[in-house]
């Protein structure tokens, strides 16, 4: 459960959230349907995962909403199979506001096993999660949620995350989290730090820097201890995240 806790934490300081929602409809005609993203987590200089995203090249409509449709898959790899872990999450995000309606994951970490959909009532700030039972295969009301404004769950954040222009920040700016997982809502303060040319497997880049403020856990070493850094460009392809943790330190980078 620490690798599940670790990666799932690090995706959920990803996402940002923008008062202008104007300003968001602007940026959100950067997405490009059909982006595929695959990156390698590391623990020190272990190798123990990889993830990919993709955005669908085809629109969806949940409702009168049309969205985009994108998923996220992670595994283990390396010494870390000798703990099993293959997820994926699904979300249909709104191609207008990037807010989500419908999500989805399925989690499959040991013996431990979670199948769930989350319906998001954007105009009532409403969460609706359902669970899959084994025995009447179905999925079965869990809870509904009171959530904030135009909220989103991790993937939209992270969507919404490259499209916040950061080429319009000065160093010190912040912003704000707003989001939903794992049955709560959360907010979290983000600095932006300038730009920095970093190492890449894809060579020498230019990105901007920000960092985290994040709650005290048991799992990051400090309030400050997430660092991530943005292609200064207009993709804005998240390309490294660092953390510090009470044991050690992991990295997820872009590969390709």
């Amino acid at each position: 459960m620490f690798l599940r806790n670790l990666c799932i934490g690090l995706l959920m300081l990803m996402p940002v959230s923008l008062m202008a929602q104007a300003r968001l409809k602007v940026e959100s005609q950067r997405v490009v349907a059909g982006e595929t993203l695959h990156y390698k987590a590391r623990w020190g200089l272990l190798t123990i995962g990889s993830a990919t995203t993709r955005i669908d090249k085809t629109l969806y409509n949940v409702g009168s909403n049309t969205c985009y449709k994108v998923d996220i898959n992670g595994q283990t790899n390396g010494l870390a199979k000798l703990f099993y872990v293959k997820d994926s999450w699904t979300a249909y995000i709104d191609t207008a506001t990037i807010t989500t309606h419908q999500s989805y994951r399925s989690i499959r970490e040991g013996r431990y096993e979670l199948d769930e959909q989350i319906r998001f009532d954007q105009p009532n700030n409403k969460a609706e999660v359902k669970v899959y039972d084994k025995k009447t295969k179905t999925y079965v009301l869990k809870k509904v949620y009171d959530t904030h404004d135009n909220i989103r769950d991790v993937i939209a954040g992270v969507m919404t995350f490259r499209l916040v222009d950061l080429s319009r920040y000065r160093k010190g700016d912040k912003f704000t989290v707003n989001g939903f997982y794992e049955d709560e809502g959360y907010k979290i303060e983000v600095t932006y730090l300038g730009e920095e040319i970093i190492k890449t497997a894809l060579g020498n880049m230019r990105c901007y820097k920000v960092k985290p403020t994040i709650p005290k856990n048991n799992v990051f070493d400090g309030k400050d201890a997430i660092s991530i850094w943005l292609s200064a460009d207009s993709a804005q392809v998240i390309m490294r995240v660092k953390a510090r943790l009470f044991i050690g330190s992991m990295s997820i980078e872009l590969q390709d």
